[in-house]
């Protein structure tokens, strides 16, 4: 890796983010002031009040997450997905831009940010100069303690939007949103969004689960098929979704398409990386399951994941995740 150029502590630096996130504030103002004009309610009495710098805010209602509650072990999940991740990739990011990210000056969204590690560990790793804002609709944003002057975090329902103005960041990085949540039009106009607020000449990188897994045994791939089943049933088709990724990403508006599978095992077998992955796996699905199969009970519900983790064991199941990236036109 190229050497830094030396720069002082971000920590110091003047809080360029919150000229950021005042651009959000203007942004959504005006877009609010048209939904006034048609007759369009807001949840929020004074939108004011919710677009203060370096704080979580809600532009209006929660779009309906398919995780009903939020606890500490989803948070430390999300934490450690991060990390296992990077380890996975050996990087946070696959797109040809570290030499940018050392100059400075860029600006970076990470769109479902959770937790804000992701960003957190950018705005440590690279240039005090570069602007990280992370948006997401869950309200586990890092605390200001934990932030750095050169980050922001805008609580929001990205499916009311991206509130930000056209052609205003460098970067745009979205990981793992699209299961078990969206759906295909959903994520058509999620899309559109990510392109219209990235920059021409700027990267968009996507990082997802490809669907299913390798070596499945068939308790395993009964449990997914009921899932899936599921999902359908509520209009959701993460597999059409997350194939037609490549496809949008090689369109006439982007260019410099690269795409790379990682293979991870799944389970005790596959050492430190595969308990990793067992934990974040059995905590999501347990979340996904007081929503899939709310009259379960915990015993039940453990005894049922019991069973799945020996099959990973058995079986020797994999997952593959992918990131591929293009530059806009």
């Amino acid at each position: 890796m190229t050497d830094r150029p030396s720069s002082p502590n971000p920590r110091k630096q003047t809080d360029a983010s919150s000229l950021l996130l005042e651009l959000a504030k203007i942004f959504c103002l005006k877009k609010f002031s048209r939904a006034l004009i048609n007759n369009k309610p807001l949840l929020n009495n004074d939108i004011d009040d919710h677009y203060k710098p370096n704080i979580a805010h809600d532009l209006k209602s929660f779009h309906k997450y398919n995780f009903p509650s939020f606890n500490d072990e989803d948070f430390e999940r999300l934490n450690l997905d991060h990390y296992l991740f990077r380890f996975q990739w050996q990087s946070n990011f696959s797109s040809p831009i570290e030499q940018n990210l050392l100059s400075g000056g860029l600006k970076v969204l990470d769109v479902g940010c959770g937790t804000g590690t992701w960003i957190l560990d950018m705005a440590k790793e690279y240039h005090p100069t570069n602007i990280y804002i992370g948006i997401d609709i869950l309200p586990i944003l890092p605390d200001e303690n934990s932030r750095l002057s050169n980050t922001g975090f805008i609580q929001c329902d990205l499916l009311d939007g991206i509130p930000f103005p056209d052609s205003t960041f460098d970067f745009v990085c979205e990981r793992f949103l699209i299961y078990p949540d969206l759906t295909d039009s959903q994520w058509k106009y999620l899309f559109s969004e990510i392109k219209r607020v990235l920059k021409p000449g700027g990267y968009l990188e996507i990082m997802e689960y490809r669907i299913g897994y390798d070596n499945p045994g068939p308790i395993t791939q009964n449990r997914n098929d009921q899932v899936f089943r599921y999902l359908n049933s509520k209009g959701i088709d993460p597999e059409t979704t997350i194939n037609s990724i490549p496809q949008m990403l090689q369109s006439s508006s982007f260019s410099d398409f690269h795409k790379q599978d990682k293979i991870c095992p799944i389970g005790r077998w596959g050492g430190e990386i595969g308990l990793m992955m067992l934990n974040s796996y059995e905590t999501s699905q347990k979340a996904l399951n007081k929503r899939f199969q709310p009259g379960l009970t915990e015993e039940e519900t453990d005894d049922i994941f019991a069973s799945i983790a020996s099959e990973f064991d058995e079986y020797k199941t994999q997952l593959v995740n992918f990131r591929c990236y293009a530059r806009k036109n």
